[in-house]
């Protein structure tokens, strides 16, 4: 796990074919950023004589906030304790990274389709409109016949949407008890394990504490294929050799704009600081109202780790998982 830092990029030209080319790649440090650029600096002269010598490669390096094949995680570090790194993402929330303790984040099932009920909601309220209309096409004489049809399309129309809403409900309970017996049983078939469950404002979260795992070894890529993670992330653990997990709420679910200025990769140009750090004080003003996950419960019986039970401590401090604040 690499999470520097100090970030420079360097930008050199060369001639490759006969004809002359920009080359830039990006350089890191822990230590400085005279550090960073004179990597960025022999990472370029690199790709250059790569090119030159005829391999296909890229130009320039795509600016990633999560980095990518070869490269660091590229997000603001705001604290170290250890070797876990609290860092701000690219939306403005904050997460760990943790070398060697297992998450996974796992999103509710889908939702069953609606559509038959919103269809007929849709033709009943073009019922309506019509109905409401005609008497205009034909005339004020005729208004009154419309009266009884209206208010009974009105009716219907409201009587229809009630359903669809409790209908909505039901699904959403529904779901969420599947998930959870899902999830319930897939880790107690985990031999001589431990599990904490975390709610999430869209499935739950999940946090091992029996052992420690390798993030790009295949006992942890399975264990969370066998859980049914996202295979984004999967991917990601593997690529950056951690596991993370969100700690502070998402903006737009506190009711807080989008990250300024944007893209919120860092680093920020010098010129466009004040605007993030205007707009970091609105989001830690409102996230203190609000937790990132919520603990439900313990799964298996074996002991827990040291490592793990540390992790879990800064974990549920950090997201506030262990009071009764909203989630976001």
């Amino acid at each position: 796990m690499q999470i520097p830092a100090h970030w420079a990029e360097a930008r050199i030209e060369g001639n490759i074919g006969g004809k002359k080319r920009v080359i830039r790649r990006f350089g890191w440090s822990d230590t400085s950023e005279e550090d960073a650029r004179l990597l960025a600096e022999r990472r370029a002269a690199e790709a250059l004589r790569e090119l030159q010598a005829g391999r296909p490669i890229a130009a320039r390096e795509q600016k990633l906030p999560y980095g990518g094949e070869g490269l660091p995680i590229r997000e603001q570090v705001l604290a170290r304790r250890g070797d876990i790194v609290v860092t701000r993402n690219s939306y403005g929330a904050h997460c760990i990274n943790v070398p060697d303790v297992w998450f996974a984040d796992v999103d509710r099932p889908p939702r069953s389709e609606l559509s038959t009920a919103m269809a007929t909601i849709l033709v009943a309220i073009a019922g309506a409109v019509v109905t409401a209309l005609v008497p205009g096409w034909f005339g004020w004489r005729v208004r009154g016949c419309f009266v009884l049809p209206v208010a009974i399309a009105n009716g219907i129309i409201l009587r229809m949407l009630g359903a669809h809403v409790a209908r909505r409900l039901e699904n959403t309970a529904w779901r969420r008890n599947a998930g959870v017996e899902r999830l319930r049983s897939a880790l107690r078939s985990v031999p001589d394990s431990r599990f904490a469950v975390y709610e999430t404002p869209n499935g739950w979260r999940l946090l091992a504490l029996h052992r420690t795992y390798d993030p790009t070894g295949a006992e942890a890529q399975d264990l969370l294929e066998h859980v049914a993670s996202d295979p984004a992330f999967a991917q990601l653990c593997r690529l950056q050799a951690c596991f993370r997990a969100r700690v502070s709420g998402k903006p737009w679910r506190m009711g807080v704009r989008g990250i300024r200025p944007r893209p919120g990769i860092w680093p920020v140009h010098p010129d466009r600081r004040a605007l993030r750090e205007a707009w970091i004080g609105e989001y830690e003003t409102a996230a203190v109202d609000f937790a990132a996950c919520r603990f439900l419960e313990e799964i298996g019986t074996a002991p827990v780790h040291t490592r793990c039970a540390e992790v879990q401590r800064i974990h549920d401090e950090l997201s506030r998982a262990r009071g009764s604040l909203p989630i976001a």
